[in-house]
């Protein structure tokens, strides 16, 4: 039994670490810059805010990774990313034959943990960015809601693979947000004139066909009529389990 008597105040434990890569989030982007880097003899620091590796791709989103794969009519629909990329979902198809999303986060995990360079901070938030001059990021502060820790990593290098871009806003980085129009750039799948929506609301649910009509009560809080939605639509009744993923409010 632990027993503290009162107090004016006390302080978050703090670890301080000095690395030489910081990656912050791990999303595929972060989790194979981490492992590469660490491949290549790089001491690094991977900052996961969520409990599990793989963003999007992982359990809590259930985005398959495909990336290459085929889009706007190119026909190539055995195309697919190469490198790491390609190493883990070879080594997620030998351990996960059923496409078990919660077997993916173990796959990335362990791919991780099996490198002595890295050093995995889960359920950890970057909310501070340190500068040592207007250009150079010093260090980041971060804090883990799992042990209460506040760790404040420095390195010479980072990697802002947030997705938010938390890192790159607080160190006064220039951004942008929404859609560039073909013309600022070339690109040929862009839109013909930029825009500013952002990606909608990830709808997370899980659907099992059980065989007869089961009657749901909704939340008070839901909405009852389908059409006051601007775009919506039927789904295939033989679309269950992990194969809505793709359902998104406000895309």
């Amino acid at each position: 039994m632990i027993i503290e008597k009162p107090s004016q105040g006390r302080s978050l434990k703090t670890e301080n670490l000095t690395v030489d890569l910081v990656v912050v989030g791990g999303g595929l982007a972060g989790t194979c810059t981490a492992i590469t880097a660490a491949r290549q003899g790089l001491q690094t620091v991977l900052i996961q805010d969520r409990p599990v590796l793989g963003g999007n791709a992982s359990s809590e989103v259930r985005l398959w990774s495909l990336g290459a794969t085929s889009h706007m009519g190119n026909n190539n629909r055995w195309s697919r990313e190469g490198g790491l990329v390609d190493e883990i979902l070879v080594e997620n198809m030998y351990r996960n034959k059923e496409g078990n999303p919660l077997i993916f986060d173990t796959v990335l995990l362990d791919r991780v943990r099996q490198e002595p360079n890295i050093r995995l901070l889960l359920n950890t938030a970057v909310y501070e960015v340190n500068k040592a001059t207007p250009d150079t990021i010093a260090g980041v502060t971060a804090f883990c809601s799992q042990n209460s820790t506040r760790y404040v990593v420095e390195a010479p290098y980072f990697c802002d693979a947030s997705g938010d871009g938390i890192v790159g806003f607080q160190a006064g980085a220039a951004f942008r947000m929404g859609a560039e129009s073909s013309a600022e750039f070339g690109e040929q799948f862009t839109p013909d004139e930029s825009y500013g929506e952002l990606l909608g609301h990830t709808i997370y649910f899980y659907s099992k066909d059980v065989g007869k009509p089961v009657k749901y009560v909704a939340p008070d809080y839901a909405l009852k009529n389908i059409e006051e939605i601007p775009r919506y639509r039927n789904v295939n009744v033989k679309e269950h389990g992990c194969k809505l993923w793709w359902i998104e409010y406000g895309g």
